[in-house]
């Protein structure tokens, strides 16, 4: 596990936190905002050492988990979010997330179900062999309610819409990594806290999730994080503090390399299909040689969004046989 280091004055009102987690990304940032309400940006996985951390980085700075006022979620990954019913028991804080966050937040189960299903028929559709469909189970089911407990969202958070109680932040709907993923900004510094939008030392994973209109079509993930990340870049940007790693501070910079490398990762698949159609799981052993056979879930839903971003453009086609999806140039 990576060494957590506890806490530090990050900005003007800026407290930041390592929480260390259970998975191979490492140390969670959450963030302590001082003002008009005491507001906790994330709160860490619900594991015994993320509670002790979070209690030791308040008392350091001067604080209680009783004294937090009001929790604000960046998106709905454990690690971000497991905490969130401990602290809020605790503490009597108002909790705001997207509105995107809520079911995973209060773990509804005929939500739960639906996306076990809606898993099982995407894995079966991209090629993905039997015996490796248990991924469904291991990382969408048990990832996703072992390290959380079942919680609430009091008030939910839209784009451009002002911090409740906190009036020098604005809200910034910045999905792709997540559905509910937001990011905080404030203008008067030209800080962001980014959540896992925007991350210094790797690309964030586009996540494939189910729409939550079940009769509506999956959102295209990457092409949703590269239109965020443009917006990003648009904006006056000194700081973005970010839910893992170390702070960016040449944001424009780092999104040019991310959405180039895009475009090396597209080539690379269409190179693959020059000697003949292809599942998205055949695609994604090419592409991941390694990381598919331990991480099959985060790997196949990378090869998925560009497979969209080809899709979209027209430089690839597709065909379905028996069930299963088939790629060609």
């Amino acid at each position: 596990m990576n060494k957590v280091v506890n806490p530090q004055k990050i900005a003007q009102g800026i407290y930041q936190i390592e929480i260390p987690t259970p998975f191979p990304v490492g140390p969670v940032n959450v963030y302590l905002l001082e003002g008009d309400c005491l507001t906790l940006v994330d709160v860490g996985p619900l594991t015994e050492e993320a509670w002790q951390t979070l209690s030791h980085g308040l008392k350091e700075i001067g604080y209680e988990i009783t004294d937090i006022q009001q929790i604000v979620l960046t998106h709905h990954h454990v690690d971000h979010f497991g905490l969130l019913e401990r602290v809020r028991k605790v503490s009597g804080a108002r909790t705001y997330a997207h509105p995107m966050a809520v079911p995973y937040v209060e773990l509804n189960g005929k939500f739960l179900s639906y996306h076990s299903r809606f898993f099982f028929e995407l894995y079966t559709e991209c090629g993905v062999p039997e015996e490796s469909l248990t991924v469904i189970d291991k990382f969408h089911n048990r990832t996703m309610t072992k390290f959380c407990e079942k919680s609430q969202i009091d008030e939910c958070l839209k784009h451009e819409q002002t911090l409740p109680n906190m009036p020098e932040w604005q809200i910034l709907y910045t999905p792709g990594h997540a559905q509910s993923q937001i990011s905080l900004y404030r203008e008067s510094d030209r800080v962001m806290i980014a959540g896992d939008h925007i991350i210094e030392h790797i690309s964030s994973n586009a996540f494939i999730e189910p729409p939550q209109n079940q009769s509506g079509s999956r959102p295209l993930t990457l092409i949703q994080y590269r239109t965020a990340l443009e917006m990003c870049a648009d904006k006056e940007i000194e700081i973005i503090f970010s839910g893992h790693g170390v702070p960016v501070t040449n944001h424009r910079e780092k999104i040019l390399e991310r959405l180039q490398k895009n475009w090396l990762r597209t080539d690379k698949l269409r190179s693959f299909l020059k000697d003949g159609e292809k599942t998205a799981y055949e695609l994604t052993t090419l592409l991941f040689p390694n990381a598919y056979k331990k991480e099959l879930a985060l790997t196949l839903s990378e090869t998925l969004g560009h497979i969209d971003l080809l899709r979209i453009l027209h430089q690839i086609e597709v065909k379905r046989r028996n069930g299963v999806l088939y790629y060609s140039l």
